[in-house]
């Protein structure tokens, strides 16, 4: 697999944002057979919706998005503890797991990208940087946005298991983070002065990349000093044409790679990024 030039040209200028999703976090495997697994997005609507009485999620997705299940859950629950309690019991990999990901060894080995965003909750990220003896610091609130030297920030886009108030999860979490008012919102639009996006684990039904890409687009024009003027990149596993049409729409530009090896595909881009 190899990455598009101008994504080399950006990165070797510092000028390359990673925003990691879920799908990053499912790539890390454990257990007998590595059977288990970060769970990812649809996994979780799952829960909730087990949690809520449905054997079966597609009974209450033909009702409603999968932000209203988590929205009537946080209703039905008076918060989301039960699900976030399941999320950090089914997300306890142990080291030697997040030693063999290759998709994080490849971002810990991304020494010009000074910050790295993501929307997992997790602390996958934090602890990969932690076994390669990297300096890094998350950064979840306001207070957490103080620069170190040779650090690289970790920005916790969506909150952490230390910042359950923070965590978006429901449509209502959503809907107040597309006001775009927040501390964290407003870290985002200065870290993209003069940068471009690398989305890597996220699907085009994911609302994380509804919302920003939408964000993204109306905000910024094309990306100054670039061949292309390109504003976003998104790795996309057997990617169809109707989704290059509608982010191409959105002047993301698509990396295709191989659904049956997209662990090793991304690791492989993310390596090529670099090399």
């Amino acid at each position: 697999m190899t990455a598009p030039l101008e994504l080399r040209t950006l990165y070797r200028d510092g000028r390359l944002l990673p925003f990691v999703g879920a799908g990053v976090s499912a790539s890390v495997e454990w257990g007998v057979d590595q059977k288990e697994r970060g769970p990812a997005w649809a996994e979780l609507v799952d829960r909730a919706a087990f949690e809520l009485g449905f054997q079966k999620a597609d009974l209450i997705r033909a009702r409603g998005t999968d932000l209203q299940i988590l929205e009537y859950f946080k209703l039905k629950f008076s918060g989301h503890t039960r699900l976030t309690n399941w999320l950090l019991l089914n997300m306890k990999p142990p080291d030697e797991a997040i030693r063999n990901s290759s998709i994080h060894n490849e971002l810990v080995q991304m020494r010009a990208c000074s910050i790295i965003y993501t929307t997992n909750f997790d602390d996958f990220i934090e602890r990969s940087f932690d076994l390669n003896g990297r300096k890094h610091k998350a950064v979840a609130i306001e207070e957490h946005m103080r620069p170190q030297p040779d650090t690289t920030e970790i920005i916790k886009f969506h909150g952490d298991w230390n910042h359950p108030d923070r965590m978006v999860l429901t449509e209502s979490d959503y809907e107040r983070r597309m006001e775009f008012k927040e501390a964290m919102d407003l870290r985002l639009w200065s870290d993209l002065l003069n940068r471009s996006i690398l989305f890597l684990g996220y699907s085009f039904r994911d609302p994380n990349v509804a919302y920003l890409f939408r964000q993204v687009k109306e905000r910024f024009a094309n990306l100054p000093n670039t061949n292309t003027g390109r504003r976003a990149y998104i790795v996309v596993q057997d990617p169809s044409h109707f989704e290059r049409r509608l982010f191409q729409e959105r002047n993301i530009e698509v990396i295709p790679i191989d659904g049956r090896g997209r662990t090793h595909a991304v690791a492989e881009i993310l390596n090529d990024i670099r090399s």
